[in-house]
This record gives C-alpha cells, structure tokens and sequence, in this order.
C-alpha cells in the first residue's frame, strides 16, 4: 500500500509521510528544483518553491496540509479574515486609502491580489518593527533585570 494516497483532488498521506517530513533537516530557506525522468534539473519558480516549502511545514508541524486558490473577488469578511483584522477595521483602511475596493451593487469587493499585497507587507513592517525591538533590548540589556 502508498503512503501516499490520491483520490479526485485529494492526497492522503500517512503517518510514514509525516515522520519523513519531520525529518527534514531545516526547510527554512531551503531552495527546491525538480529532477525531470531523464535527470535535467529545472529550477522552480520561487513562489512555487515557498508553496511547497510551506506545505512540507505544515505536515510536518500539524500532519496535514490543504491547498487551495483563493478567488480573485473577495468580500469585505474574508478579506478581513485573511489580513487578521476585524471587518470595521477593513472599512477604515478603506477610507483611509491603506487598500483600495471596488463596489458590487452595494456591496464592498476586494481583489485577492490586492489583499495578499497589503498582508506581505504587513508582515514585513511585524517584521521589521520585531527586530528593531530586539537591537533595542540588545542596546539596554545591562539596565533589564535578569
């Protein structure tokens, strides 16, 4: 029997899998490049890569992974959802021009691309502001009680 299983759009892998995962040393910046039938290298795309990176992380972290696309329209609540701010929030930015919408009828639509834009830099502003603390702790640390 396969540890991995395929049945109409769905893989099903088993604990086998899961462990091999797990074993992986450091997927963290790792690149990744598929060898074809008859041994060529191609290197893959570097947003394909950090899907597949991510996909590895996530079965070896939770056993599971699922993919999917997102649709390219997205409504005011799931594209709140997807940056991990509230909808009244979502509307605000709105108005403040920090994203931009369009209207459906009466209805506030976001475009996925958009939406994924302002999340990636989101997070590198989290990130940015995170190491700026840590050189900041690093500066005082003879001031810190231990």
């Amino acid at each position: 029997m396969s540890a991995v299983m395929q049945v109409k759009g769905r893989i099903d892998i088993s604990d086998q899998v899961v462990r091999e995962t797990q074993d992986i040393p450091a997927l963290k910046g790792a690149v990744l490049a598929m060898k074809t039938a008859d041994g060529a290298t191609v290197n893959l795309p570097r947003d394909v890569q950090e899907m597949l990176l991510h996909a590895l992380e996530s079965v070896a972290r939770h056993g599971e992974v699922s993919i999917g696309q997102t649709p390219a329209e997205l409504t005011s609540t799931v594209a709140a959802d997807m940056l991990g701010i509230s909808r009244p929030t979502l509307m605000k930015w709105v108005r403040d021009k920090k994203i931009s919408s369009f209207a459906v009828g009466t209805h506030t639509r976001f475009s996925r691309d958009e939406v994924l834009k302002v999340k990636k830099l989101r997070a590198k502003e989290r990130r940015a502001a995170f190491d700026e603390l840590l050189a900041l702790d690093a500066e005082n640390e003879e001031f810190l009680d231990n």
